[in-house]
Order: C-alpha cells, then sequence, then structure tokens
C-alpha cells in the first residue's frame, strides 16, 4: 500500500512539472520543471521496482545512471543558457525565437 502514496506523489510531481513547463517564458525555469517531470518519472520507477525483492538492486542502478547523466545534461543545458544570455540579453523563449534562423 506505501507503493500507492509514492506513486501519488510522483503523479503530483509530473503535474507541477507540466504546469511550469507550459506555464513559463524563461528557459531556467523550463529547464527545472523538465527536471521534475524527470525526477518524478525516476521516482515511480523506483516505487514500482520495489515491488519485487529481486528488482530493487538493478532499478537503484538504473536510476543512478539516470540522474548522472541527466547532471550531465542540465550542465550543458545551462551553458548553452548563458551563452545565449550573453548574445541576446534575454532568456525568454518567445524573444530568442525570434533570432532563428
Amino acid at each position: 500500500m506505501e507503493v500507492f502514496y509514492y506513486l501519488v506523489v510522483s503523479a503530483v510531481l509530473f503535474a507541477l512539472g507540466v504546469y511550469g513547463l507550459l506555464a513559463r517564458r524563461n528557459i531556467i525555469r523550463m529547464l527545472l520543471s523538465a527536471e521534475i517531470i524527470f525526477n518524478s518519472a525516476l521516482l515511480a520507477f523506483l516505487s514500482l521496482a520495489s515491488l519485487d525483492a529481486t528488482y530493487v538492486a538493478e532499478g537503484g542502478s538504473v536510476v543512478i545512471l539516470a540522474i548522472s547523466l541527466s547532471a550531465a545534461e542540465v550542465g550543458v543545458i545551462v551553458s548553452i543558457a548563458l551563452m545565449m544570455f550573453r548574445m541576446k540579453r534575454t532568456l525568454d523563449v518567445y524573444e530568442l525565437k525570434k533570432f532563428k534562423g
């Protein structure tokens, strides 16, 4: 029964992340919302892996690998956002869309 609570928390985090992704225009806030969505998926994955005791170690190792890859991804995206801010002086995605092409 306790897995249900983890899945509910995961669903709430997912909904908050989707709201933040759709409602915000700042690229850094959108990145944070995408990370919340990603972490909610990892929480759901770990809670479902804990249902069977044989898959707990495998689920944990997959989640650790995913978190490390996510950290590397965030570093690259933040550096790109910093470069865009230095060039265009804005992080608003609608303003940056005008400079496309």
